[in-house]
């Protein structure tokens, strides 16, 4: 393998790749943390039913050589690779790394018995996943059950059960890593070592964790053979790479010093990373110092992007224009939102919690409604944001926004009046691609700290009115009250059924 150690990387460049819900992006970035251009390959997501959501995982390298092929001149310039990708999903491969069945994605929520059925026999997960991890019909363990009790045929032929960056890391370099975090659930987060009983009560065998490293190590270099097929430098080193969640919160420099923070994308990854973790994070997730540099309190809301989708379909107009109509909304006390239009992830883990609007009048229009939408996106990243500073024991006067959330400034006043406090917009709309970039960076400077500084960028901070500070408090407030309901109600229909 080729050595960079030392190297000025002033004429060479790094790739960090993307594996998210709606795409995979790319951005060649050299070393003054300048990019140099952004490539966005869509890809498609098949829903049989409400509850099913799954990919094809070929549609992943399919994007890599389209990226490569139409990228040459800057790809022969490419001296690290960074990994990146949604999870918790399943990518069930044979040893030759094929997909055997599509990708089961973190929106997928087929395993709702499942998941029920692992709460009751294990309660509390930390003692045997070492944090906590809610039983959720999204987390890989209910969907590993799921399948070991619909398609046992793919149970027999599956070697190892991968995340999606994982699946394209072992096309480029031939080897079956994971990071632990990425691989939670089915491996325990502190010792690295595979659930062999829990694995075993769903009905897998422990062989198909595997091997595990820390996301800013290297999986190893471009194969022969993926340098062929992709079209990339042979050799070049592969980071192991992190989640989507974990590369934006690197980007945001959460993992450098404690933060508040919200990543927004299809759905929204919202926490506090921390020195002091709490020994149980209820209803969040604890990602510790054994697969961090900091702990970091999180939780993944199931709608952000989404919402504004939704609502953009449903008044048939583009997102951009539904956030443009929610600019010229002139109410002063906007109907209450629930944005659980597919249910709700953090922090109440509900696959069958319905959204709503609580509040409408025959005043209310269209852009009423549009504003209405995004506040409601955002009380809900509130609510988890403090959920994690009170585990945490701590309140972090400013909140960093990553994603659509620090990159589009319609969303400022939106941010100002819901979250209450001083926010920090990070305008980049790569934020997760950036943190990729900075992991394969680290592949060469060997300091994630110091990679973090050179292709890191600044924020613009604004603080919240007086006025502002009170609006948040009061429509919290009823924020929180109007999901008490729509808590009943869901109750009401479980039982009904």
């Amino acid at each position: 393998m080729r050595l960079f150690d030392g190297v000025a990387l002033a004429n060479n460049l790094i790739l960090g790749l993307d594996f998210g819900t709606s795409s995979v992006k790319a951005i060649f970035i050299d070393d003054a943390g300048e990019i140099l251009k952004r490539v966005e390959i869509k890809i498609s997501t098949v829903s049989t039913s409400v509850s099913h959501a799954e990919q094809n995982a070929e549609d992943y390298l399919e994007a890599v050589i389209e990226i490569s092929k139409n990228n040459s001149d800057l790809i022969s310039k490419v001296i690290a690779i960074g990994l990146s990708g949604h999870t918790p999903s399943v990518v069930c491969v044979d040893s030759a790394g094929n997909a055997l069945r599509p990708v089961m994605t973190w929106q997928d929520n087929r395993a709702t018995k499942e998941a029920q059925d692992l709460l009751a026999k294990y309660g509390n997960p930390i003692k045997i996943i070492g944090t906590s991890l809610p039983w959720a019909a999204s987390a890989c363990p209910a969907k590993l059950f799921w399948l070991a009790r619909h398609e046992p045929e793919i149970v027999k032929k599956t070697r190892w059960v991968l995340q999606p960056k994982d699946f394209v890391g072992m096309h480029l370099t031939g080897k079956a890593i994971s990071d632990p975090w990425s691989s939670k659930g089915i491996c325990n987060v502190l010792t690295r070592a595979p659930i062999s009983n829990l694995l075993e009560f769903i009905g897998w065998d422990s062989k198909i964790v595997p091997e595990l490293g820390d996301g800013y190590e290297s999986r190893g270099g471009v194969s022969d053979a993926a340098a062929n097929k992709f079209g990339l430098p042979i050799e070049i080193p592969v980071s192991i790479g992190w989640s989507d969640a974990m590369c934006g919160m690197v980007a945001l420099n959460v993992m450098s010093e404690p933060s508040s923070f919200i990543i927004t994308g299809t759905s929204a990854i919202v926490g506090a990373s921390t020195r002091t973790p709490p020994k149980d994070g209820g209803s969040l997730y604890i990602i510790p110092n054994t697969c961090a540099p900091l702990a970091i309190t999180y939780g993944p809301t199931q709608s952000s992007g989404s919402a504004v989708s939704w609502i953009s379909t449903l008044l048939e107009i583009t997102q951009d224009e539904a956030i443009d109509l929610a600019e010229r909304s002139q109410s002063t006390d906007l109907p209450i939102f629930l944005p659980y239009i597919y249910g709700e992830r953090a922090p109440l883990w509900r696959t069958d919690l319905q959204g709503g609007f609580y509040g409408i009048g025959g005043e209310t229009n269209k852009s009423d409604l549009a504003a209405s939408v995004l506040e409601g996106i955002s009380f809900a990243e509130k609510q988890v944001i403090e959920t994690s500073e009170s585990l945490n024991g701590s309140i972090n006067p400013l909140i960093k926004l990553g994603g659509h959330a620090g990159n589009d400034l319609r969303w400022e006043k939106i941010r100002l009046k819901t979250l209450g406090r001083e926010i920090s917009r990070y305008e980049d709309i790569d934020t997760t691609t950036r943190g990729s970039a900075i992991l394969a960076h680290a592949l060469i400077t060997k300091n994630l700290s110091e990679s973090t500084k050179r292709l890191g960028f600044s924020s613009i901070k604004s603080e919240p009115s007086v006025l502002q500070k009170n609006y948040s408090a009061k429509k919290f407030q009823e924020f929180l009250l109007a999901q008490t309901e729509a808590l009943r109600l869901a109750d009401y229909k479980k039982g009904r059924g």
